[in-house]
C-alpha cells in the first residue's frame, strides 16, 4: 500500500498527499481509462505503473510517459473483447471451451496445448483473485502444467496493464476485477464492429 501512495504523494504539488479514498477513485479512473484505450483507441498505454501516474491537486489523475504503447489489429481487438466478455460469465465447461478457442484465435500457443491452462490463465490475469486458487498449491500446479510459447504483443501488453493495475489495487487492499471494469468497453467494441459474442 505504501509504495503506490508514496509515489502518488511525491507527484502532488500541494497538500498532505492522497487519501485512500482518493487513491481508490484514481484506481477506478485508471481501470476505465485503460479499458477505453484498449477497446476504443488506435493505441493503448501499456505502462501504467505508479511512477507514470500523477495525482493532480484538483483531484484528477494525470498519465505521463506514453512511450510503451501498442495496439490490437481490428480482428484481434474484437477477439480480445470476446475474451473479456466470456471471462465475465460464470465458469462452466462450455465457457471454458470458448475461452480456449478465443485464446487460440488471438494467436496464443502453448508448449503442451493444455486446455485447462489456456482457460485458467486469462482468469488469473483479468478476473478477481479467488481464494481457492491459492489453496493446496492449485496456482502453483496450474502454472506448471504448460507455458506460453507465442502470443501477440498487444495481448502480452494487455496482460501487463492488468497486472500493473491489479498491483495498484492490491496496494490498496482491493481485489480488482479487470473484467468488470473493461466489460462495458468490450461490449461497445463488439457492438461497433457488428460482431457478437
Amino acid at each position: 500500500r505504501a509504495s503506490a501512495e508514496v509515489r502518488l504523494r511525491c507527484r502532488r504539488r500541494a497538500g498532505a498527499g492522497a487519501s485512500t479514498h482518493q487513491l481508490r477513485n484514481a484506481l477506478k479512473t485508471l481501470l476505465e481509462v485503460h479499458g477505453f484505450q484498449i477497446f476504443c483507441c488506435p493505441l493503448f498505454n501499456a505502462d501504467p505503473h505508479p511512477g507514470n501516474i500523477l495525482a493532480l491537486p484538483d483531484g484528477r489523475v494525470g498519465l505521463i510517459d506514453m512511450g510503451q504503447c501498442t495496439s490490437f489489429d481490428p480482428a484481434a481487438k474484437v477477439n480480445f473483447a470476446r475474451l473479456v466478455l466470456l471471462l465475465a460469465r460464470p465458469a462452466s465447461p462450455e465457457v471454458d471451451a470458448r475461452i480456449v478457442e478465443t485464446m487460440l484465435n488471438l494467436g496464443v500457443q502453448t508448449e503442451k496445448s493444455d486446455r485447462e491452462y489456456l482457460a485458467f490463465l486469462p482468469r488469473l490475469a483479468f478476473c478477481k483473485l479467488r481464494g481457492e486458487w491459492l489453496k493446496d498449491d492449485k496456482l502453483k500446479d496450474m502454472v506448471k502444467k504448460d507455458r506460453i510459447v507465442e502470443q501477440p504483443l498487444a495481448l502480452l501488453m494487455a496482460f501487463r496493464v492488468a497486472s500493473l493495475l491489479r498491483g495498484f489495487g492490491m496496494a490498496l487492499l482491493e481485489n480488482v476485477s479487470i473484467v468488470e471494469a473493461w466489460q462495458p468497453w468490450a461490449e461497445r467494441c463488439l457492438s461497433k464492429s457488428g460482431e457478437s459474442l
